[in-house]
């Protein structure tokens, strides 16, 4: 152990006798220590003044200046180095003194022990060695936690940074999740506007279905996905009749033969059919394929009862054959809105469920929305106005969606389609939402 404490440790070894110092150079530089040496208490204190030590031996008896004294001095100018005196006489008087005031670490008698004096050494450095490591941890933990905090600082903004590109790809995503239902929805409400160009097929009744249905599903407990399916549904109600015969289209539904009415009444198969083949559909097509169940089980195909029968073919049935007997395609007349709302009330049970029934008779009577829109010409459209209907030209094209916010670039788009076209028309629009 005496060995190798000298190691990166320096000692100052103060006696007016030059062999005593060579023999405390010799004894001390053995064991590693870095030595410097003071023949007398003035030069050892002058060297303290441009050489920082870990331990000074100093003797006791010296001329001019004891060791007493010269350790006592050392202890201000160097007060954490270990002391220890080397005393030859018994003079126990001088070295309490010299304990006290010098706060001297040990005393040892001369001549001395070489071991001795180095375990005295020892003793007195480990606790500057433990402080120098204490040191060396408290440095090294202060520059790993700088490093920590820069570390955790970069990780940070590295983190807000990927936040921020997540949060843009998730809007882009939104966005154009958005564009694509938009373009989806609008391309549904396109085939249903190209569906009715058929002769007998009239005009703009699925989308006027669709709007009912919009309105009454929510307060029957139709929402979400299935809400959705059941406006497609009924957007799409004639596509089964694509393939029919002209004749079919143009007469009455109850003035068709037995056997044609019930070719016909099959329609709603043929677009399940056709919708199938489209997974986003494929919900609209099960919803029309319940259109002409009823709700006391004597409807077809598959006789279903009651609450059975989907919530959105309920639902679409009573709002479909509302506006098909008022377009004229079920009977031989045309029925007025009370008419139609009689024949409602009596099927209640029977052709319709009761709840959905009462549900449709109430939204039929708040005219509320309706009252709220206004027909102006394009000229007199501002930014900010939204679509109360669907905008159809007379030819038959669907050129904007209800609810579609109308902004300056579709005021001008309207303006060179009347001008291309020849004839101005009108638009039916709620007042701004802004």
């Amino acid at each position: 152990m005496a060995e190798a404490i000298g190691a990166g440790f320096s000692v100052l070894a103060v006696d007016d006798e030059p062999n005593i110092v060579s023999a405390l150079r010799r004894t001390l530089r053995s064991r590693g220590f870095t030595v410097h040496t003071a023949l007398g208490g003035a030069e050892g204190l002058k060297l303290l003044d441009e050489q920082k030590v870990d331990a000074i031996i100093s003797d006791m008896r010296m001329p001019e200046m004891t060791g007493a004294q010269f350790l006592q001095q050392a202890r201000t100018k160097l007060p954490e180095a270990v002391r220890i005196l080397l005393t030859g006489y018994a003079d126990i008087t001088s070295t309490i003194e010299a304990v006290n005031n010098g706060e001297i670490f040990r005393y040892l008698s001369k001549p001395w022990d070489d071991e001795v004096l180095l375990s005295t050494l020892h003793d007195g450095l480990e606790r500057k060695r433990l402080a120098r490591e204490r040191d060396q941890l408290l440095v090294l933990t202060r520059d790993q936690n700088a490093q920590l905090q820069t570390h955790a600082a970069e990780l940070e903004g590295k983190v807000r940074e990927r936040t921020r590109d997540l949060e843009r790809a998730n809007e882009s995503v939104v966005a154009a999740n958005a564009r694509i239902t938009s373009d989806f929805q609008g391309t549904v409400k396109m085939l249903s506007t190209i569906l009715e160009q058929r002769p007998g097929l009239t005009d703009g009744c699925s989308r006027r279905v669709a709007e009912h249905v919009k309105l009454l599903g929510p307060r029957v407990g139709l929402c979400g996905d299935a809400l959705q399916d059941t406006v497609y549904a009924a957007l799409l109600e004639d596509l089964g009749k694509l393939t029919f015969a002209e004749e079919w289209l143009t007469t009455p539904l109850h003035s068709l033969s037995a056997k044609d009415r019930d070719e016909f009444m099959k329609h709603p198969l043929h677009g399940d059919g056709h919708l199938m083949a489209l997974p986003s559909l494929r919900g609209a097509g099960r919803v029309l394929r319940s259109l002409y169940e009823r709700f006391d089980g004597k409807g077809m195909p598959a006789h279903l009862i009651g609450e059975n029968i989907p919530l959105g073919a309920r639902v679409l049935r009573a709002a479909s054959e509302y506006e098909r007997l008022r377009s004229g395609s079920i009977e031989t007349r045309r029925f007025s809105h009370d008419d139609a709302c009689a024949w409602l009330r009596n099927g209640s049970g029977t052709r319709f469920d009761p709840r959905v029934c009462d549900a449709f008779l109430g939204v039929l009577s708040e005219a509320g929305s309706a009252a709220a829109a206004k027909s102006l010409t394009v000229a007199a459209l501002k930014p900010g106005m939204v679509l109360a209907s669907d905008l159809v030209a007379g030819i038959g094209v669907l050129l904007l969606s209800k609810d579609h916010k109308i902004d300056e670039t579709t005021i001008r788009r309207l303006d060179a389609f009347q001008k291309r076209v020849g004839k101005s028309f009108e638009v039916l629009v709620y007042r701004s939402t802004t």
